[in-house]
């Protein structure tokens, strides 16, 4: 189903509401399912430039998806180890040459800067993926979500039109039916749709295999 094809199914419960605010509580209400089953995304890759540390994310990476990053070892190695993560709130104190990564306006920010040594390095963002928004404008698109499971954007909307009317029965009843199909939507999407395989991780390795000796 499209956005209209939805707005047309929910709209058989009485409302005098905008098609521009149902459609945002669509769009709400498919954000709200992607954090209940985060779809990973398919492994996103970039090569280092010297003197660049900013690197622009995906279009549809979820910020608080982002799962692990992996860089090479050596340009061209094939082998890679996974980098720290820091958060700008972070106490922790870094050197500039310790090697981690953090996040900065829609920006995957890179320490330490790569220079000449150590430009056209391989990097693998593994993340779950945001929904492409919805817009009123725009009705004929499609929404991300399998087409088995679009009924949940419809009694997710109609829930919302009922909490608005104060009708609070019809709502409940709306949400067991909505908590019922996402439960199955849950089930099915982690069966069909295991995740992506990751680089292994070098540093991880060694520090396996590494004994010590008195």
């Amino acid at each position: 189903m499209n956005v209209q094809q939805i707005l047309n199914k929910a709209n058989t419960y009485r409302n005098s509401y905008a098609d521009s605010d149902k459609v945002d509580w669509i769009d709400a209400i498919l954000k709200q399912i992607y954090q209940e089953v985060p779809h990973e995304a398919v492994p996103y890759s970039f090569q280092t430039v010297s003197g660049f540390a900013y690197y622009p994310l995906p279009e549809d990476c979820d910020l608080l998806g982002i799962k692990e990053v992996t860089i090479e070892t050596q340009a061209g190695s094939g082998k890679f180890v996974k980098i720290e993560y820091a958060s700008l709130d972070s106490s922790k104190n870094y050197s500039e040459s310790e090697e981690f990564f953090t996040t900065l306006e829609r920006n995957l920010v890179i320490n330490p800067s790569p220079d000449n040594n150590t430009e056209g390095k391989l990097i693998y963002l593994y993340y779950n993926k945001r929904p492409a928004t919805l817009s009123s404008s725009d009705t004929s698109a499609t929404p991300d979500l399998e087409e088995d499971f679009h009924e949940l954007l419809v009694l997710g909307l109609k829930s919302q039109i009922a909490q608005a009317r104060l009708e609070f029965e019809d709502a409940s009843e709306f949400d067991r039916r909505f908590s019922g199909l996402l439960a199955q939507y849950k089930r099915r999407y982690r069966k069909n749709y295991p995740e992506y395989p990751k680089t292994k991780d070098m540093g991880r390795m060694r520090s396996k295999r590494s004994r010590t000796v008195d």
